[in-house]
């Protein structure tokens, strides 16, 4: 028996000085008024009649003494560089959140179930934070998964130390960082430590629509114009987008913004889309999300990992029979830049590591 039925959902309060607050529903009025174009469209999917739609929109005004919306007979409705930057703060914010919410939602959801059952069990993995991976949970039947973000890195010690049973890392495709084969060849000691496949994504440069003709390279990231969102030092893409830039001769003190960073691809798109950086790293899905342009710099795997010795627990073949399902798999591979490879499937580390350094 699977049940996940506790969501958390922040609750966003606009209010003026004199404690005025603006209508609750007006975020998702303004973004759905940002995809339409049509004040009737955004109305209808918010569940509102176009009166009240209307009336929010003028109680807003007021509050703020300044329009959020321009609506022109024949050219429909657009928002104001008031409502973008509304509509623009509570995507960042979401996305910066949207990692601890997710983990909040799954310990919670843990404690609530060993109380009111002893019928489910858990199962819980440490993982690098992906698109894929949050999908996991949802996937998985029989269990209540106890999902841990935590660097690669990280998650591979928690393995080592029983925090976890299964982790989850990923590397780069064609690219050995050596510092890194060093790390994961100690980690991943093929007696002990059995290691899935799972997907391959892309990852490149995330650019914000203004600037997709001044950035095409990494080399462009110098430019004292262009103002970059980094992700956060001992995360497994920090590593990378430090490697690259070594690759190509530029020095990170030439990157305005380097020392800026976010915690997830999501929180670095957000950060892009809503005008605060130009560009940042990270997979082609959360570009896709936040209508940002992307150029592909690197494909990178990400695997899965767990003791030999736990291989015929009911727990890891559950996990396995997951990964290998249809419906996963084709949940999986709508996600832009993602693909399943034998997704499931044993995987033979000796192409990608040099286990002579251990």
């Amino acid at each position: 028996m699977h049940i996940n039925n506790l969501k958390i959902v922040p609750e966003w309060r606009l209010e003026d000085s004199e404690g005025e607050e603006v209508h609750t529903v007006l975020l998702s009025l303004l973004s759905a008024i940002q995809r339409h174009g049509k004040l009737t469209a955004a109305a209808q999917e918010c569940g509102l009649s176009y009166r009240h739609a209307w009336n929010i929109l003028q109680a807003t005004e007021a509050v703020f003494n300044h329009p959020v919306t321009v609506m022109e007979r024949g050219k429909g409705a657009q928002l104001t560089p008031l409502g973008s930057v509304l509509l623009q703060s509570k995507q960042r914010i979401e996305a910066r959140l949207h990692t601890q919410i997710e983990t909040l939602e799954m310990e919670l959801n843990s404690e609530i179930h060993r109380v009111l059952s002893d019928e489910i069990d858990s199962l819980p993995i440490y993982a690098s934070h992906g698109f894929a991976v949050s999908m996991v949970p949802s996937f998985i039947k029989d269990y209540q998964v106890e999902m841990h973000f935590h660097g690669p890195q990280d998650a591979l010690r928690a393995l080592h130390g029983g925090s976890c049973k299964i982790a989850g890392f990923h590397l780069p495709l064609h690219l050995k960082i050596p510092e890194q084969q060093l790390r994961y060849s100690t980690l991943l000691a093929p007696e002990t430590i059995c290691v899935l496949s799972f997907i391959e994504r892309q990852q490149g440069l995330m650019i914000a629509p203004s600037r997709l003709d001044e950035i095409s390279s990494l080399k462009d990231l110098a430019q004292p114009s262009v103002r970059l969102i980094n992700r956060q030092p001992r995360s497994g893409t920090r590593e990378l987008f430090d490697y690259l830039l070594e690759c190509e001769g530029v020095a990170s003190t030439r990157i305005n913004g380097y020392e800026n960073h976010e915690y997830t691809h999501s929180a670095v798109a957000a950060h892009v889309a809503t005008g605060m950086a130009d560009v940042g790293f990270g997979v082609q899905a959360a570009a896709a999300n936040f209508d940002l342009g992307f150029v592909p710099i690197v494909e990178d795997t990400y695997l899965w990992a767990f003791r030999k010795a736990d291989e015929e627990h009911a727990d890891i073949q559950a996990f396995i029979a997951t990964l290998k399902s249809a419906p996963f798999q084709a949940a999986v591979n709508k996600l832009p830049g993602y693909q399943c490879v034998n997704c499931g499937d044993a995987h033979e580390l000796l192409g990608l590591l040099d286990f002579t350094q251990a």
